[in-house]
This record gives structure tokens, C-alpha cells and sequence, in this order.
């Protein structure tokens, strides 16, 4: 009976071997994408990537660097979470086109509900709010912008024009996809606490009776086909340009990996592919290990 139970037992065993490996030999993820890219969130190497190097406009993934810049002048003490920021005429009347927050020319938010407005919701009123309160000015926020591109080692390619990644005219902000996965690499490291706000389904700004929602939809809903457990973050974008972009992190157990993708046929269709690219990222990650652990399974049933 015992022998029985272990002869059992090592069939079970090599049947999941067989599978895992298989698994584990699986071609790279077929991205249908203009551009993609799957990056180490600890070590910063590529481990997937499309069409990487090239520049494309990348919409409100912007807002990463309009949100790398706020961070660093708060951890700096230049402006805190609780500073009341007075919204402008000119915060105001962006493009209708644009998200915004319900919010009217004179009123004031804080810092903090503002930055959840732009991380969440993408809300650009919002945005420039806080560029002018860092810089006097978007304009003059836009110059940091491309100061902190070429300080962190950015590629010439990415080039910024305003702070929320909206077209003016026939221009737009534009990063390649590495450059963008890059940029999420330098937020995380040095700044990760915005995943306390970029993880969040929901936000209400109490103080104006205003409820913001997620454009994240893998936070969302586990029985949906955009959702992936381990998502944390962090920024969608949308132009006629840039098609559906979002780039996204997630942590399972120890490792964290960040994607990118950039111009996908339709909203869904941004989120199925990261799937796919942390599927197969946490799968290369998992599979040494777990091979590891079953070569000594085999070692305790005297087979080498």
C-alpha cells in the first residue's frame, strides 16, 4: 500500500512536470500592439519587447512624468499632500475632449486630491493644476519635464509639449516604449508610494462630493478578462494618435514587472496583452524555481 501511495505520488509528479514544461518553453506572447515591452521592475532588464526603440505618441502615460516630477518636490519638502492648490482659468478650459474633474474656476483641492484626480481618473484640469503650481505655468513645467527625460537617461526620442499628453494640433507628447517602461522603472524605485494611489478602483474628494473611478480596468472585477492578480498600477492613455496605451505594473510574491503598450486597436484589447506579457513574464520568473523544488522531489524517490 505504501509503495503504492509513492509510485502514485511520483506519477502525479512527473505528469506536472511534463505540463510545466511545456509551459515553461512557450513561445514569447503574440502581441498585436504597435509597440511592447515587458521589463524587471528590480533589475531593469527587458524580457519581452516590439517595436521598442521607435517613439509613438503616448497620450496621458504623460502623466507618469508629470506625477515622477510632483513626487520629487514633495519628497524634497518644496510642496506637501495637504497645500491647497487654487484651479486656473486656464487649468479649466483644456479641450472638452479632455477628462476633467467637476470642478469651478477659483475653487481649490489639495495636492493629494488632485494627484489621485490625475493617477486615477487622468483628470486633466487637475493635471495642470499642478503643473502651474510647481512651475507658474505649463509651459514652464513642461521645460522640468524634459530636464528630468534626459536626467534619468531617457532616449532623445521622448520629447514632451505639455504636462497631460493631450494633442495640440498636429503635435503630441511622444516616448518609445522603452523609454516609457524606463520612466515607470525610475517611479517605482525612487517613489513607491504612488502605488497607494495608483492601486485604487476608487477615490472620492470629500471635500467637493466628487467620485473618481479607475481607467485601470485590470484592478477591477477578478471574473473579468482584462483582471490579473498582482496589478498595482499604474496609467492609461487614449488619443486618435496614440490609440489605446497603458502601462502597468504588477507584483507577485517578490517580483514586480512593469509593461508597456502602446496603440492597441481598443480599450479591452491594451489590457489582454499586458495579461499576456505578465503571464509570460511571471511564468520565466516561477519556472526555475519551481523546477528546483520538484528536481528534489525526484532526489527523495532515489531518481537523479
Amino acid at each position: 500500500m505504501v509503495k503504492r501511495k509513492k509510485f502514485t505520488l511520483l506519477l502525479i509528479t512527473i505528469i506536472v512536470i511534463v505540463v510545466a514544461m511545456i509551459f515553461y518553453q512557450a513561445k514569447h506572447p503574440t502581441i498585436h500592439s504597435q509597440s511592447a515591452i515587458l521589463m524587471n521592475a528590480d533589475s531593469g532588464n527587458i524580457l519581452f519587447e516590439k517595436n521598442t526603440e521607435l517613439a509613438y505618441p503616448v497620450a496621458s502615460m504623460s502623466k507618469l512624468m508629470t506625477g515622477y516630477i510632483i513626487l520629487d518636490y514633495i519628497k524634497n519638502g518644496k510642496i506637501h499632500w495637504d497645500d491647497h492648490i487654487v484651479i486656473s482659468e486656464s487649468a479649466n478650459n483644456i479641450q472638452s475632449a479632455g477628462i476633467k474633474i467637476p470642478i469651478e474656476i477659483g475653487e481649490s483641492l489639495s495636492v493629494k486630491d488632485l494627484f489621485a484626480a490625475m493617477v486615477i481618473s487622468s483628470a486633466n484640469n487637475a493635471t495642470i493644476a499642478l503643473a502651474e503650481h510647481i512651475a507658474g505655468t505649463e509651459e514652464a513645467f513642461t521645460i522640468l519635464m524634459n530636464e528630468k527625460a534626459t536626467e534619468i537617461g531617457l532616449s532623445d526620442q521622448s520629447t514632451f509639449i505639455n504636462a497631460t499628453g493631450l494633442p495640440e494640433g498636429e503635435m503630441e507628447n511622444e516616448m518609445s516604449a522603452e523609454d516609457v517602461a524606463t520612466l515607470a522603472y525610475h517611479l517605482l524605485n525612487e517613489h513607491g508610494e504612488v502605488l497607494e494611489i495608483a492601486s485604487l478602483s476608487e477615490y472620492q474628494i470629500e471635500s467637493h462630493g466628487i467620485q473618481l473611478y479607475s481607467t485601470n480596468q485590470m484592478l477591477t472585477d477578478k471574473d473579468s478578462e482584462t483582471y490579473f492578480n498582482g496589478v498595482d498600477g499604474l496609467k492609461t492613455g487614449f488619443t486618435d494618435a496614440a490609440g489605446y496605451c497603458f502601462v502597468g505594473t504588477a507584483q507577485q510574491h517578490d517580483q514586480r514587472l512593469i509593461s508597456v503598450v502602446i496603440n492597441a486597436e481598443d480599450d479591452e484589447t491594451r489590457f489582454t496583452e499586458t495579461k499576456k506579457l505578465f503571464s509570460f513574464g511571471f511564468g520565466k520568473f516561477y519556472m526555475p524555481s519551481f523546477q528546483k523544488s520538484i528536481k528534489n522531489l525526484l532526489q527523495n524517490f532515489g531518481i537523479k
